[in-house]
């Protein structure tokens, strides 16, 4: 084994997939170290016994598993468990017939690639059960026990019914067989439910035209109960080598209570390992209880409230499924509670990997590229669906209180009611496409990150937006508030609202490994940056995995923003040359001159050899083709995203082929870029049309050219060296804390 702690030497592990991993098992160091119960696999002469502590053995015989010609199993067809029926068995073989793709197949499976559906909640081989007159047997391995209760629950071998009974009643032998299951077994995982039918909704929401401009007529929505999490951190052994830790979620209190999430690396040999769910406490660094969940399953979101946890799984065709579990550090074992498919897209798609509770009936899920539901779990129907007009798709945000909804997209944010979908707002965007949206913890104000700039709007508020200039910052599609001064943008650049920069960065030490395609292994609750790593990247050696919280912005950092000199800081500013080129086709003439009145009023100097570069330009999309769909919804039109439309909204559905317009503008200086923006006309994803309109007649409307970008556009005369894109120095976090390190050579204040 991989490690020699984890008590399971000459144990062998080639079984017929059950859930318990049925190989090595890490726990963490609450839990004594305890071997791990083997489910007899269906072999026609060879039976495995259990390894169990201090040498012992279950008393009593197991009972063979062979499969029969006629008996329903479930065979490993290409890394998935499906149904079949058994024609035929011999030899450590199986002929089975199954469902794939809607047609029948035919295969012979390894005996390890077949079980009983029952087999997965075993935790013990079948055995012979008598009771305490011996009268009465039956054949049947161990799903479960109650303590408490002192009873032992059994799954039939016939039929896998299960059946409860109390261990008095059992014979001594089958007695001393419980005690000892109950010694030894590890942590029961929880198995997803059955798919469940949600039914679907016509109701698209609307695109927000005609909506309020300004969040006037909202009012503040802070959070019912305030997450509060102290400074601490939490070191749990890895339970196998590819174990990742694949989110963090603060719960709060004065304790610290944090939930995280693993799951096996996407490529790894321990796919059919549990997922764990390891519920830890800050103040005092201990992981309190964990709770095993059915494989593969990617825990998404958590609802505190109702002690429920979200997770993203496969269904039948790869379909992604949604699962709701109870779960809290006061249970024993997670419960699953429902399972449904969201969308007909691919489960391990990165866009899929969003979700989040709107309340604690109804979640909000990333289908696929912009194409969003909201479910209503406990009526099992769909509320809403949207379309995002956006290229990068990035994240909506919930206020603190969860009743206004964000959703960023090209030139505008829609704010709707998270419970209906009801559009409340649609703010205008400058500076280019919204690119991350977040409520600050009191629900009183919502940031927007565009291409240039960071617009701070007022809840209950007619003004206008703060706008601050961010064009250090790079795209990013998530933003959280720290304080009333300072958003984290991208999980790793602190902003400052009151300097306009980037003042900070954060970033795992050198020797933890931090998942980039994970975005929640990093989280901000109460001014705190919440963070999970794996400290160790060794082959040999399965390492430990992190969960922390440490105070933002954290040591040294105001102190060296505060020493900075800010004029230092331009690396173009009046009296700097800049040379200009410029592609724009026909508009060449009109776009030069405009943007020679720009070099003019910046007071640049223009050098055609200068090292500092202006590339105005205007290109135009390869043809695509977009599909409307008229909804019947108070909404009027839907977007172009498809959610399972009907044949006769197919039928009455408008096909078009875009070619959208871009213009672009961009100043760089040795291929790096220091400031730019642009500007698309392009058809919107979504329409509201008059009787008698079609889409194809508006076309005309939004798909042109847009030269007239490069004479609103406003440049700033003075703009940053990117060197300080990351801010003045960076920060590590892992096991001890913020190690921070200012960048060398800083502009200082005299």
């Amino acid at each position: 084994m991989e490690s020699n702690t984890r008590c399971l030497a000459g144990a062998s592990l080639n079984l017929a997939g059950a859930p318990l991993g049925l190989s090595s098992f890490a726990f963490s160091t609450l839990y004594h170290c305890v071997a791990l119960f083997l489910v007899v696999a269906m072999l026609p002469v060879a039976v495995l016994f259990p390894v169990v502590a201090l040498g012992q053995e279950l008393p009593g015989v197991p009972v063979q598993l062979v499969p029969l010609a006629g008996e329903e199993v479930e065979v490993k067809h290409l890394g998935t468990w499906r149904p079949g029926v058994v024609l035929d068995a011999a030899e450590g073989q199986a002929l089975v017939s199954f469902d794939y793709s809607g047609r029948a197949d035919e295969k012979v499976f390894d005996l390890d690639e077949v079980r009983y559906p029952w087999q997965p909640s075993a935790i013990s081989p079948v055995y012979l059960w008598k009771d305490s007159t011996g009268e009465h047997s039956i054949e049947a391995a161990v799903s479960g026990f109650d303590e408490e209760a002192k009873t032992v629950t059994l799954v039939r071998r016939a039929d896998g019914s299960k059946v409860t009974l109390p261990i008095d009643n059992l014979g001594s032998i089958e007695k001393r067989r419980v005690r000892i299951l109950i010694r030894t077994a590890p942590p029961p995982v929880a198995l997803v439910p059955p798919l469940d039918f949600f039914g679907g909704t016509e109701q698209l929401v609307a695109t927000g035209l005609g909506a309020s401009s300004s969040l006037d007529s909202l009012t503040a929505d802070p959070a019912v109960i305030r997450v509060a999490v102290p400074m601490g951190g939490a070191a749990f052994e890895a339970a196998y080598k590819d174990e990742s830790l694949i989110g963090i979620f603060p719960i709060g209190s004065s304790r610290g209570w944090i939930l995280g999430a693993t799951l096996p690396k996407k490529y790894s040999s321990k796919r059919d390992m549990p997922s764990r769910l390891i519920w830890a406490t800050l103040d005092d660094g201990k992981v309190v209880t964990q709770h095993l969940i059915a494989a593969e399953q990617r825990t998404l979101a958590v609802h505190a409230r109702s002690q429920q946890i979200m997770t993203l799984g496969t269904g039948e065709g790869k379909a992604a499924t949604l699962t709701i579990w109870k779960s809290s550090p006061k249970m024993k074992e997670a419960e699953a509670v429902v399972r449904w498919e969201s969308g007909e897209h691919h489960s391990y798609k990165y866009s899929n990997r969003w979700g989040l509770f709107i309340n604690g009936r109804t979640v909000l899920h990333r289908m696929n590229d912009g194409e969003y539901a909201a479910y209503d779990f406990v009526a099992q129907k769909t509320l809403y669906k949207f379309g995002q007009d956006s290229r990068s798709n990035p994240e909506p945000a919930l206020s603190p209180g969860h009743r206004y909804l964000a959703i960023p997209e090209g030139g505008s944010v829609r704010v709707v009611d998270a419970a209906t979908g009801q559009v409340l707002a649609n703010l205008p965007v400058e500076g280019g496409s919204a690119g991350a949206v977040a409520f600050d913890q009191a629900g009183e104000k919502l940031a927007i990150l565009s291409y240039n700039e960071m617009a701070v709007w007022t809840v209950g508020s007619s003004q206008p937006p703060r706008r601050v200039r961010a064009d250090l910052l790079t795209s990013a599609s998530r933003l959280a508030w720290v304080d009333d001064n300072h958003l984290l943008v991208g999980g790793n650049v602190l902003f400052s609202l009151n300097q306009a920069l980037p003042v900070w960065s954060y970033r795992p030490q050198g020797e933890v490994v931090q998942d980039r395609n994970e975005p929640n292994t990093v989280a901000i609750a109460s001014s705190r940056l919440c963070y999970g790593v794996r400290v160790g990247n060794s082959y040999r050696d399965a390492g430990a995995l992190v969960i922390g919280a440490v105070e933002l912005p954290g040591p040294s950092v105001r102190e060296t923003v505060a020493g900075m000199d800010r004029d230092e800081l331009f690396v173009l500013e009046p009296g700097v040359s800049v040379r200009l080129t410029v592609e724009c086709g026909e508009y060449n003439d009109q776009v030069r001159s405009e943007m020679m009145r720009h070099i003019e009023s910046n007071h640049w100097q223009y050098d055609p050899d200068a090292p500092i570069h202006i590339l105005a330009s205007m290109t135009r999309d390869e043809p695509k083709e977009m599909l409307y769909i008229k909804s019947r919804s108070r909404f009027g039109f839907g977007g172009m995203s498809i959610f399972g439309p009907t044949k006769e909204q197919l039928a009455n559905a408008e096909r078009v082929t875009s070619r959208a317009y871009r213009s672009t503008l961009r100043i760089s200086q040795d291929s790096e870029r220091l400031w730019g923006t642009a500007s698309a006309g392009a058809i919107p994803s979504s329409l509201r049309l008059e009787e008698g309109q079609s889409v194809e007649s508006m076309r005309s409307k939004y798909e042109r050219p847009r030269p007239e970008m490069f004479t609103t556009v406003k440049i700033p005369a003075k703009l940053y060296d990117p060197r300080y894109r990351g801010g003045f120095g960076v920060s590590t976090f892992g096991k001890l804390g913020l190690d921070p390190k200012p960048l060398s050579n800083l502009p200082q204040g005299k």
